[in-house]
């Protein structure tokens, strides 16, 4: 028999309690889903137990059987649920008043995967009362009137201004900023307007925090909207109380829980319900469509009238892929896992046939709390009688997430579109345009940044380490005398035009990328092809420019976890005039390509942590050369140099810069070389290695293993000893293994002649 901790068995035989995370701090509304006091209550509830309160709220938080954990942000309650911390969460939705609330929206749109799990098995609605918290003025001031502000005076265009429903207690005079949820503002616009008008706002994570705020500003000139629990809890005065616009002001609760119970949604489906049941169900699905079909959204919607089912909302948010591309929310009466007449599935699978993608997000196992809003004695009939319906439901849950200590099973709920609708929906997005004005500032730091890692003989012509001077765009001599561009420093212009709130979680470019679930990239190699006339070598003179982007091919391979998608991306760097600055049309663009850059890059599923670390330990796998190099320059880069390339290239992909998402998320042991700055590199050391009248045509490059900062690397070239105009290139890894393998087209300077595939440049 195996020896166990004495704590061991006692940990076994007690069951975990499940934790319910909340929008917090503690006196937030949505902490106040599941713990309503006997003063707040409405009338139909006095008398009943927290338990049957919760059970009506739909919560269903007994608080001898949930531990509560208060959440900052909403995020994190769907990141404590879609761990495991938590067994369940609560979020706002919507406001009777306001509207959708954006924050909960956004992370159910989960456009990066994160929430794969996330399904919604239950709502709650609460009666929102909205109250202006702080501190009292230190003098006695009168009430300031609604006329003082202007806001309720009557003018020209506004013969009769909406009057707000209440009144200040205190003078509000002393007030210099405001802090509360940004869906609170727009609940509260008439008596704001009324009595606060100018007055800073500010927005914070939820109204108890606003009170927090508040609380901490000993100047006195703070307030917050938020509840009156919050009042009590920070000890704050009330200055106003019921200040939103409308008596009816509810907020709509979701209840999160990550996947499905299979067990109690087999029972749920073929246990008769009892006849006299009222419940409703509902459900949400979230989808996307080709916005260049007409009446794409029309027919999706179709589906639903086809087979009967009322649509309750529709709701979008912005897909992030495309520009003006939208992820589609509909909410309809109905579910599939209580679907007798098979309405459901069947609009379901119309719905499949039409979309790109879909996700179906909620278990349909809601109801309207207002309809519970009945006598004491039906209200506990319904909840503390026989338990039928979603009571008995949630009993059952409970019972089971006591007795096994363990969390609900996990379900996917995504609907992958198929192969050929993705690389579709990838090849037909438009061409990107990156306008950059070529100025000899990024290649100069360039080459400083690699001067310490390169000898002499492979710096560019015209620099030196003696005289680290920026070179002039416009130097006596004319433009003409301007330095010339180095072959591959096109890559460290033409930055990504993107704002750090729409790069993807790794910090990568959205527009490059199939989407989830293909969350993690990697730089899987590439070609080069660069004009060959003097007369087409472009000068770093401050001359107007654009690369024009664009996914010329997508191929899927592999299945299940191991599936990758390759994407290649055609970049054609060409000159512009000033005229042309922005222009997009084919008469205002160049005509011809100065360098053409293909670049292939594999997207890949997300791993867990525990493989991440697996991998993030295993040997390298090493495939030696079989050549001698003529050349092999040993560089060791740097934690810094790969910084300042990053820098350079504004790229913000974690894999350069953050050693620990390296090793927990992609499964690196440490910092990854940039695949561009490998190249750069065997750029440099080919350069090195041609005649004075030699230049490099064109160059196809893989990248076969990862390169890591501060383990030594060897750039080899090798000339052709049968076909002297090509080279072998490849960079070892610190195994001696290949890294990188490449070949390269060497031609003469200077002249007009062709070469193969020389012809894809006489067009933009």
């Amino acid at each position: 028999m195996a020896n166990t901790h004495p704590d061991q068995d006692q940990e076994l035989s007690t069951p975990r309690t499940p934790i319910v995370s909340f929008l917090g701090p503690v006196s937030s509304y949505t902490h106040q889903v599941y713990t309503l006091c006997d003063f707040q209550r409405p009338p139909w509830s006095i008398g009943l137990t927290d338990y049957d309160l919760a059970q009506a709220a739909l919560a269903c938080f007994e608080s001898d059987q949930y531990n509560y954990t208060a959440a900052k942000t909403i995020t994190d309650v769907f990141t404590a649920v879609q761990s495991g911390e938590a067994a369940l969460g609560v979020v706002p939705f919507e406001n009777s008043t306001n509207g959708t609330v954006i924050f909960t929206l956004e992370l159910l749109a989960d456009r990066h995967n994160l929430f794969p799990d996330i399904t919604i098995c239950g709502e709650a609605y609460l009666d929102v009362s909205h109250y202006l918290l702080g501190h009292k003025p230190s003098r006695n001031a009168a009430t300031d009137s609604p006329d003082a502000s202007g806001a309720c005076t009557p003018t020209i265009s506004i013969p009769a201004p909406v009057q707000p429903r209440t009144k200040p207690l205190r003078s509000l005079k002393h007030i210099e900023r405001l802090y509360t949820h940004p869906q609170a503002w727009g609940q509260c616009e008439i008596f704001l307007g009324a009595y606060l008008k100018g007055i800073e706002r500010i927005d914070v994570s939820s109204t108890s925090r606003a009170a927090e705020l508040a609380k901490e500003d000993t100047t006195g000139t703070s307030a917050a909207i938020a509840s009156s629990l919050a009042a009590k809890v920070h000890d704050l005065d009330i200055l106003a109380k019921g200040i939103e616009d409308r008596e009816d002001n509810t907020t709509r609760f979701f209840i999160l829980k990550k996947g499905i119970d299979e067990e109690a949604v087999e029972e749920k489906v073929f246990v008769e319900k009892p006849p006299t049941t009222t419940i409703k169900t509902k459900s949400l699905i979230s989808f996307t469509i080709d916005h260049r079909s007409p009446g794409a959204l029309a027919q999706v919607l179709d589906c639903f009238r086809g087979y009967a089912l009322n649509l309750t909302s529709i709701n979008s948010r912005p897909s992030k892929v495309i520009p003006f591309q939208y992820i589609f929310f509909v909410e309809f009466e109905g579910s599939k896992l209580d679907d007798p007449s098979g309405r459901v599935k069947g609009a379901l699978a119309c719905v499949a046939k039409l979309v790109q993608s879909w996700r179906w997000l909620d278990l349909g196992l809601g109801f309207d709390i207002k309809e519970l809003q009945e006598s004491k004695e039906e209200m506990v009939d319904k909840i503390s009688g026989d338990r039928t319906g979603r009571g008995w439901l949630i009993d059952k849950e409970i019972r089971k997430f006591n007795s096994r200590g363990r969390s609900l099973a996990q379900s996917s709920r995504v609907q992958s579109s198929t192969q050929a609708g993705l690389v579709e929906s990838v090849t037909s997005r438009p061409a990107n345009y990156v306008y950059d004005y070529l100025s000899p500032t990024n290649s100069h730091l360039l080459n400083i940044s690699l001067a310490d890692f390169l000898p002499e003989k492979c710096y560019p012509s015209g620099f030196k380490t003696s005289d680290l001077t920026l070179p002039a765009a416009k130097p006596d001599g004319g433009p003409s005398a301007a330095p010339t561009l180095p072959q591959g420093h096109h890559l460290v212009y033409f930055p990504p035009q993107i704002r750090s709130c729409d790069l993807l979680p790794d910090g990568t470019d959205p527009l490059q990328s199939p989407g989830p679930p293909y969350v993690r990239r990697m730089w899987a190699g590439g070609s080069l092809v660069f004009q060959r006339g003097g007369d087409r070598q472009i000068k770093l003179n401050a001359t107007r420019a654009v690369c024009k982007e664009k996914i010329t091919d997508v191929v899927i391979k592999g299945q299940d976890e191991n599936e990758k998608v390759f994407v290649t991306i055609e970049r054609r760097v060409g000159l512009l005039s000033e005229s042309g600055s922005t222009a997009k049309s084919s008469g205002d663009l160049p005509t011809i390509t100065f360098t053409l850059e293909k670049r292939n890059l594999v997207f890949m599923k997300e791993k867990t942590s525990a493989a991440a670390k697996k991998d993030a330990a295993r040997p390298d796998k090493i495939v030696k050369p079989i050549h001698t190099p003529d050349v092999r320059i040993p560089i060791t880069p740097s934690a810094s140099l790969l910084f300042r390339f990053s820098a350079l290239t504004f790229n913000a992909h974690g894999i350069h810069l953050d050693p620990e998402y390296c090793r927990t998320i992609e499964g690196h042991r440490n910092l990854l070389v940039h695949g561009p700055l490998s190249l750069v590199l065997m750029l440099s050391v080919l350069r090195s290695q041609l005649k004075s009248d030699e230049m490099i045509l064109k160059l196809d490059y893989r990248n076969l293993a990862p390169l890591y900062a501060t383990e030594t690397l060897n750039v080899c070239a090798r000339r052709d000893p049968e076909k002297k105009d090509q080279f072998d290139l490849w960079v070892e890894g610190s195994g001696g293994g290949f890294a990188v393998k490449a070949t390269a087209l060497i031609g003469k300077a200077g002249t007009n002649e062709g070469f193969e595939g020389s012809e894809a440049l006489d067009k933009f």
